[in-house]
């Protein structure tokens, strides 16, 4: 048997192997975290989806949150036999993914997009047998940063030196 038949074989039992996987045994569960707000979904009061049953084999779920007056999404995670667990995070509009996956997303900005949900995670992963997840989410809005001295500093810095090659100009002239 030559290389070129013995790869198409391996394509197809791997194409195989993977819609039988997606088949019987793919779970999703939608989940409504709502819109967050001082006081349920800040830092102080974040929301938590805690023991969710991880469906069999290969799951993907989805959780549509909004962060109302904050700009920032927060979100940790736990798991307990799950193999490869991870969130991207979609926008609702057009479901449009504007994260990479990662179990953890800390300080992500996300723009307010006007929508009654405006974006949605789909945590996924692959039951390694009675798997389950725990969420918890907040939103934030981190400080305004203040302007260090040094700016001032070099600004000063810059005003000399265009002095001195002033004056270096009109020397020479």
């Amino acid at each position: 048997m030559n290389r070129k038949m013995k790869f198409k074989r391996i394509l197809a039992g791997l194409a195989c192997v993977g819609a039988l996987a997606l088949s019987a045994n793919a779970q999703a569960v939608t989940l409504d975290a709502g819109i967050f707000a001082p006081g349920a979904g800040d830092a102080a009061n974040p929301i938590v989806f805690s023991n969710i049953v991880a469906g069999p084999s290969v799951f993907l779920d989805t959780i549509n949150f909004d962060l109302g007056s904050f700009t920032h999404f927060n979100m940790t995670s736990t798991v307990n036999n799950i193999a490869a667990f991870g969130a991207p995070i979609f926008e609702n509009n057009g479901d449009t993914e504007v994260v990479a996956t990662s179990n953890t997303h800390l300080n992500v900005p996300l723009p307010d997009l006007g929508l009654p949900r405006d974006y949605h995670l789909h945590p996924a992963g692959l039951n390694t047998g009675g798997g389950i997840y725990s969420l918890t989410m907040w939103g934030s809005t981190p400080a305004a940063v203040p302007v260090p001295a040094a700016i001032y500093l070099f600004g000063s810095g810059l005003i000399g030196l265009v002095g001195l090659a002033r004056r270096k100009m009109k020397a020479i002239a």
